[in-house]
């Protein structure tokens, strides 16, 4: 998920100016790289999941919910991630059955993407990318633990919550089951508290809600192309 570096490009003044990054992450080493090679790899990377460069709408209202809220970004940033990276969605299952407290090794990581891309990765590639994605759960809060790691319960706010809502509507989920999506599932709370940050988003003027009478509508790709400027989301 890389979220310190991207927290640091994103602290920049200028980081809406696509060159302007560029220039701090490959010429000026701001992400504290040891080679070229590795800075531009960074800076690739941090590209394609968050579209720096050239944003994507769900990526632009990603960067523009950032700095509303710092509580959230962890999240935001791990939605933005599970939308560009089909492995680390691979191994949301595991994460998600297990109950807080409980240990979650980066092998039961491993074995569920060996078992989902068989014959695809050598067993040193598998361990690679199992830590990875433990890495990514961890900074998100559905992790902790620097070396043994437990399921926690992450701490989602209403700009998170809303991008949840955003993605499931995208994957073509709406009414009650967009609360059950696994969009919405990462936010790692239940209906009633879902609901809850869904008000208080609405609060701020990024979702439109109607819940009562056993009837569900959320209305969010509209209102957040409006709020936030993304005009592209609308016909997404």
């Amino acid at each position: 998920m890389m979220l310190d570096d991207l927290q640091k490009v994103l602290d920049l003044p200028e980081s809406h100016d696509a060159s302007a990054v560029e220039d701090a992450v490959v010429n000026r080493n701001i992400l504290s790289k040891s080679t070229g090679t590795a800075r531009n790899l960074a800076l690739s990377r941090l590209s394609t999941l968050y579209g720096l460069k050239k944003p994507l709408p769900v990526q632009a209202v990603m960067l523009k919910l950032w700095p509303h809220n710092a509580a959230g970004n962890p999240l935001l940033a791990l939605l933005c991630t599970l939308a560009r990276e089909p492995l680390l969605r691979d191994t949301a299952s595991i994460i998600f059955k297990a109950p807080i407290g409980t240990a979650v090794r980066w092998p039961e990581l491993a074995v569920s993407l060996a078992a989902q891309h068989p014959d695809r990765y050598s067993q040193k590639m598998l361990k690679s990318l199992a830590q990875n994605c433990t890495s990514s759960w961890t900074q998100s809060g559905h992790l902790n633990g620097r070396v043994a790691k437990r399921r926690a319960q992450a701490e989602p706010t209403p700009q998170a919550a809303a991008y949840a809502a955003l993605l499931g509507s995208l994957a073509g989920f709406g009414g009650p089951a967009l609360l059950a999506s696994p969009w919405m599932r990462v936010l790692d709370r239940p209906e009633a508290d879902l609901l809850s940050l869904l008000r208080r988003a609405e609060a701020v003027g990024l979702v439109q809600l109607r819940a009562g009478g056993g009837v569900i509508q959320i209305n969010i790709r509209r209102t957040l192309s409006q709020v936030l400027g993304v005009p592209a989301l609308a016909n997404s």
